[in-house]
């Protein structure tokens, strides 16, 4: 059996149920459909804000996955209950299809730019608890392999930062 068929086989049964929408609809942000991710205040430390998840990947790459299991879904359900003359079907789908396109697009600009905020604040955090260039920091994480937190741990133990010394008891 080939990967392709394996793959085929895994996908029939695959079923990416999304969890339940949280969010109260909002008018000015109608194509998300999810709570956003709770970021740690400013004044944390960089490996409290990493466990925390406040440097993965956007949780809008998850929505977009997800939006697109609902279009099939929505899809699915027209096909099926569709009473209409046989020539309108595809002008109905595609009628369906559009307004998904229009929240996946909106999804996808909102995970680039949450994205790129996510990396600065990682750079800026880190210089300011850390010190050094922000661009080492930059060339040095492009070409690390590993997670955020291993990254995080190798940059400090690189700096060579005095460590505290326990205060005497007298």
């Amino acid at each position: 059996m080939s990967m392709i068929q394996e793959f085929r086989e895994w996908e029939a049964t695959y079923d990416p149920t999304p969890p339940k929408s949280t969010k109260t609809y909002n008018k000015f942000f109608w194509w998300r459909r999810y709570q956003e991710h709770k970021s740690l205040p400013n004044p944390n430390k960089v490996m409290a804000k990493a466990l925390n998840g406040d440097y993965d990947y956007s949780p809008y790459w998850k929505q977009i996955q997800y939006e697109n299991w609902f279009e099939e879904q929505d899809l699915n359900k027209f096909r099926a209950t569709y009473t209409g003359s046989y020539e309108n079907i595809n002008w109905n789908e595609r009628k369906i299809s559009k307004l998904f396109y229009a929240r996946k697009e909106r999804l996808l600009k909102d995970a680039e730019k949450d994205e790129a905020n996510r990396l600065d604040s990682l750079f800026k955090d880190m210089k300011k608890e850390f010190g050094g260039n922000e661009e080492d920091i930059k060339e040095k994480f492009y070409s690390f392999e590993g997670t955020i937190v291993e990254f995080i741990e190798a940059y400090k133990a690189t700096r060579k930062l005095p460590t505290p010394q326990p205060v005497p008891k007298f």
